[in-house]
């Protein structure tokens, strides 16, 4: 499902004594000291951000230095010395103001579009360990140093430092004549970037999921198995709401596995509704609300965004969503992927039904054949004898299934005939001799015919004719 693009939420953590009481929310204003040894004074105690240049006063009303480090103010002007036009971001301060504390938390609020959490320094390790997967990254308003080093070495948070005229986070120092602007863009920066992650990690998951799922629909013996599992990967796999699996039957399509409240779905035409639409077209479609489109055969009508995806011309998988566009490119992507997985499953499983159905019709040939034969299959390098027909076992010999076929030839060349016949996929001709079920070895033509396997297993059929049948039948020729 798509997210809200430009959501996300930002942490901001302000000395204690900072009252944010007035016009903002989720303000902690615990008492001053926190814990392990975190206080809400400021650390002065090395460089770390300014590269050894004094650092301004903690207090949120107490004058900064400017760029130029004399406290004095500095005329904002552009490249060319000119006055610059101010931006969006900047606010009405004089050049060379430090921004107040409470000034910077309503900026925040007030221009980005992620959720803005304030927090004092006493309770920001927990929030942060309770809600760390979804921050996109921590601001802290001074330079606090035990606490910035605690979220960057336990807590694996984009941490950006804000002490006026200096943003940044730690290693990327920003210098500029606008520092409320210049954080603003960091921390937007910083909210892109997580969103690119969790798109990844997203995906990766989706994708770690549906792999699971894949081995589970191409193992799939029957079309019910594989179009239930298909929706099960849907909505578990992929976590979409509902979903519903139409198949091509005659000029129907017929929901064959659905998660759709009630009413059921119903068969439609071909030709009709949206599933219609993208089977003829073959091609993905995203709609942004059926209930508004105008071949949509809507039976639902709390339920709107549609995500349709043709498998192949056997059918169509759609998505449904009580949200309007719900869904975008990478939905498209993943759903897919699966009516690939499901494609195949299906195709295998019609090609076993016609094997199968073209196997039972050589089989009652087989058994009415005048001629002894057997039929065989090749597993694992072994020659099985599954069967014989009956004149087999009038003229020759009972047979039991499962016998390999190397305890009933009479010698190697019988054997090498199969195993030529199995490499080649083409008939293999010539003679052997057998035992006759009188006790009477003789020698008959061997015709060994390969067929295309209704299982997993190399199969074909070896029919014995002996010499007066060869010669009446030659004497045809």
């Amino acid at each position: 499902m798509t997210g809200n693009p430009s959501g996300g939420r930002v942490l901001v953590v302000v000395p204690s004594e900072v009252d944010l009481s007035e016009g903002t929310d989720s303000t902690s204003t615990d008492a001053t000291g926190g814990p392990d040894g975190i206080d809400a004074a400021t650390d002065r105690s090395g460089d770390f951000l300014r590269g050894g240049r004094a650092s301004a006063s903690s207090g949120g009303d107490d004058a900064s230095t400017g760029a130029d480090g004399d406290g004095a103010g500095v005329e904002r002007t552009g490249g060319d010395g000119a006055p610059r036009n101010r931006t969006d971001d900047e606010t009405d301060r004089r050049p060379g103001d430090e921004p107040k504390r409470e000034d910077v938390v309503r900026e925040l609020k007030r221009r980005l579009s992620a959720e803005v959490v304030v927090r004092c320094p006493q309770t920001t390790i927990e929030y942060v360990e309770e809600l760390g997967p979804t921050i996109d990254c921590v601001v802290v308003l001074w330079e606090n140093r035990p606490l910035i080093d605690r979220l960057i070495s336990e807590c694996a948070l984009p941490t950006i430092v804000f002490e006026p005229p200096v943003i940044g986070r730690i290693d990327e120092i920003v210098d500029g004549d606008d520092p409320v602007a210049e954080l603003l863009e960091v921390v937007r920066i910083e909210i892109r970037h997580d969103r690119v992650q969790n798109d990844l990690q997203e995906s990766n998951a989706r994708l770690t999921a549906l792999s699971h799922y894949a081995e589970d629909i191409t193992a799939c013996e029957t079309v019910e198995a594989v179009v239930e599992r298909t929706v099960e990967a849907t909505t578990d796999a992929l976590a979409f709401d509902y979903c519903v699996v139409l198949l091509a039957e005659g000029d129907l399509l017929v929901p064959r596995a659905s998660t759709l409240p009630e009413p059921p779905a119903s068969p439609c035409s071909r030709s009709e509704g949206i599933a219609g639409r993208t089977l003829a077209r073959g091609e993905s479609e995203i709609v942004p609300d059926m209930q508004t489109d105008p071949d949509a055969i809507p039976e639902h009508d709390e339920l709107h965004a549609v995500l349709s995806v043709p498998i192949d011309d056997r059918g169509v998988i759609q998505v449904v969503s009580a949200e309007r566009d719900a869904f975008d490119d990478r939905d498209r992507e993943f759903v897919e992927i699966l009516a690939g997985y499901t494609r195949e499953a299906l195709q295998r499983i019609e090609r076993e039904v016609t094997l199968r159905e073209e196997r039972d019709r050589l089989h009652a040939f087989f058994g009415e054949l005048p001629t002894p034969a057997i039929y065989v299959e090749r597993r694992d390098g072994t020659v099985i004898v599954e069967e014989a027909n009956r004149t087999y076992a009038d003229q020759i010999s009972e047979i039991e299934s499962g016998q390999p076929l190397s305890e009933i030839a009479l010698d190697r060349s019988e054997l090498d005939y199969y195993e030529r016949a199995f490499e080649s996929g083409s008939v293999t001709n010539g003679s052997v001799e057998r035992e006759r079920a009188d006790g009477e070895v003789q020698r008959v033509a061997l015709s060994v015919v390969p067929v295309s396997p209704p299982t997993t297993h190399e199969c074909a059929y070896g029919l014995y004719i002996d010499e007066v049948t060869t010669r009446a039948l030659e004497s045809f020729q």
